[in-house]
């Protein structure tokens, strides 16, 4: 195979457009010429590798590393969110009283907005320097969706519950940074949806993810003792946070049993696009290797 026929196979398997396919045929070509130069076209080809697979190695290169900018996005306008959502609260009308459906919103999406950002987050700090499944990928992109979604829900039920007047930067911080993220989160979707395998069911476990981050032995648990023992602690932290507050026993523990129903509902419902658990047919795409 000549030089120029690999090139053409190579570009015609390649998903990338734009500038970094243009640099990366370029400095393919590059080396090419230099193996030319040393050992002959012929030799300096077949050493190169198959296109298909070079092609491939780079897809999911560049797909990890937008995906992992993505996520940095997301974080910062959770948090500006947040940020923004506070000032919304502190400048609302003296002696407004939430109302309980917009309050239960406010905390529930608050808390899925936390969670989704910092799954992405571990994932993403995780395999930063790695090739990264098509699968694993696409979740990441679902997991930072999730997150962005699920704080502009948070941020739209604060305003809803206690409405008044404030600070049109400090509330409209938040929402902008969203927006870019959003658009970095469809950027990193559209390109990993286009790549060999995305449609695979990728399944991360936290706690395992988070073991390979901070390398210290972290047990790992299913996804049911996953549910019970994080269903558990936030039922409880809500009982404690309720009785600081000097609320009654009886209050305390119907604002533990809202925050268990929550989160079983959200396991249930977001679990799985979250890959915290398997698919419905069990499967474990993404898994971490060697901690199954």
């Amino acid at each position: 195979m000549t030089a120029e026929r690999y090139l053409d196979e190579l570009g015609a398997a390649l998903r990338v457009r734009g500038a970094a396919r243009r640099r990366f045929l370029r400095e393919c070509r590059d080396h090419l010429a230099d193996g030319m130069a040393e050992r002959g076209e012929e030799e300096a080809v077949r050493a190169f590798g198959p296109p298909a697979e070079i092609a491939a190695a780079f897809d999911a290169e560049v797909a990890a590393r937008r995906g992992v900018r993505a996520t940095f996005a997301t974080v910062a306008g959770v948090l500006a969110t947040g940020g923004s959502t506070l000032a919304l609260i502190h400048a609302s009308s003296p002696g407004a009283v939430a109302p309980a459906a917009w309050a239960i919103a406010f905390f529930v999406a608050a808390q899925v907005a936390g969670v989704a950002a910092a799954l992405a987050l571990v994932q993403a700090l995780v395999l930063r320097r790695s090739a990264m499944p098509p699968a694993d990928a696409m979740l990441l992109a679902r997991r930072n969706g999730c997150a962005l979604v699920a704080a502009g829900v948070t941020m739209f039920s604060a305003g809803a519950a206690v409405p008044g007047s404030g600070s049109a930067p400090l509330i409209l911080a938040g929402p902008a940074l969203v927006c870019v993220a959003l658009v970095r989160v469809l950027r990193a979707r559209s390109f990993a949806r286009r790549l060999d395998g995305s449609g695979a069911h990728a399944v991360r476990p936290p706690l395992e993810d988070l073991a390979r981050l901070v390398s210290l032995p972290i047990p790992a648990l299913g996804a049911a003792q996953l549910l019970l023992v994080t269903t558990c602690a936030a039922a409880a932290a809500a009982f404690l946070r309720d009785r600081a507050e000097h609320a009654a026993a009886g209050q305390a523990l119907v604002t533990a049993g809202i925050e268990a129903a929550a989160i079983v509902a959200c396991f249930i419902v977001l679990g799985r696009a979250l890959g915290i658990r398997p698919g419905r047919r069990g499967g474990s795409a993404g898994r971490l290797p060697g901690l199954e």
